[in-house]
């Protein structure tokens, strides 16, 4: 009997494991995008909520965007510290989805924000002061919390290992495929980490500035304190004060480089390098100008570090 073309396909599917149909996920920035991405290779795709090449500090919803959480079963997001105006949305737009923010989860050491222009780096434990910080507040727009720990390896390790029992727990057949994709990227981006800090070790004495304060947990984790930064963690606007102590401490002629990033504005870094030598080289902390993916996450890193080598060099 000859077998037809579609009978022989279904011959195949039926011959091998059929995985269960992924949850539906949103996540709501590029870099949690890809964390997700790659825990759920091989299993569906999560939809990225924010649109590539936008600040996340402030983004607004599409239609689209709205219609997307209305259909979410399972919501990854930062959290709230970090986009406080999307919650109400959440709320709104998916009540019965299930959400995990993973500013909000165990296993990793948070950062208090930063408030002054001119950061401490000697005999100041960020690490240590974090816990009172966050018992005693900080900062009226995000809390306690430096919300950009994507950018410490250690920690999107920490939050691959909560996507990943999430994930498993929404979706028990495909459990073993997520806890198994959530090692190979802890394993990749540990070998990742090794490198980065080999590369990154000669530069460990040279001080630079940075334009929004999103590097934190990168400084912490390879021993690369900034000096100081023009815009505070929600890459709000500098006011004059601000600049002018920042300025100081470009014109005593201590700083190495200021580093740029898409949410700042070019002109403001020109003011601060104006007759000074300091060099400059351009970032990309939030992932605007990468393309989303599983591949993203990884890209970042190593960009930051290309970045940070270009600079202090």
């Amino acid at each position: 009997m000859r077998c037809t073309v579609p009978t022989a396909v279904a011959v195949i599917l039926l011959a091998g494991p059929v995985l269960a149909e992924a949850p539906r996920v949103v996540t709501d920035t590029a870099p949690v995008h890809s964390l997700v991405a790659r825990v759920m290779q091989g299993v569906g795709t999560p939809n990225l909520l924010l649109a590539p090449g936008g600040s996340p500090h402030d983004a607004s919803l599409r239609p689209s965007d709205a219609q997307r959480l209305s259909e979410a079963e399972l919501i990854i997001w930062t959290g709230p510290d970090f986009l406080p105006w999307l919650e109400d949305s959440l709320t709104a737009l998916a009540p019965e989805a299930q959400r995990l923010a993973l500013l909000e989860t165990d296993g990793w050491t948070r950062l208090p924000l930063r408030e002054d222009p001119a950061f401490e780096t000697e005999g100041h434990d960020d690490r240590g002061e974090a816990e009172e910080k966050a018992e005693h507040g900080s900062h009226d727009a995000f809390g306690a919390t430096d919300p950009h720990a994507w950018l410490d390896p250690e920690v999107a390790a920490a939050w691959s290992e909560a996507i990943a029992e999430t994930l498993a727990a929404a979706d028990p057949e495909n459990a073993e495929l997520y806890r198994d994709n959530a090692k190979a990227a802890i394993a990749a981006d540990a070998e990742m980490t090794a490198r980065i800090a080999e590369r990154l070790a000669p530069f460990a004495d040279r001080p630079y500035l940075v334009a929004h304060d999103a590097y934190q947990y990168f400084e912490a984790r390879f021993g690369l304190p900034a000096a100081g930064a023009l815009a505070l963690s929600d890459a709000s606007a500098p006011g004059p004060a601000r600049i002018a102590a920042l300025r100081d401490m470009v014109e005593a002629g201590g700083i190495t480089c200021v580093l740029t990033d898409p949410e700042t504005a070019p002109d403001l870094v020109a003011l601060l390098r104006e007759n000074s030598d300091a060099a400059t080289a351009a970032t990309d902390p939030d992932a605007l100008r990468l393309e989303p993916g599983p591949d993203l996450y990884p890209a970042l890193m190593e960009g930051l570090a290309a970045a940070y080598e270009d600079c202090l060099g």
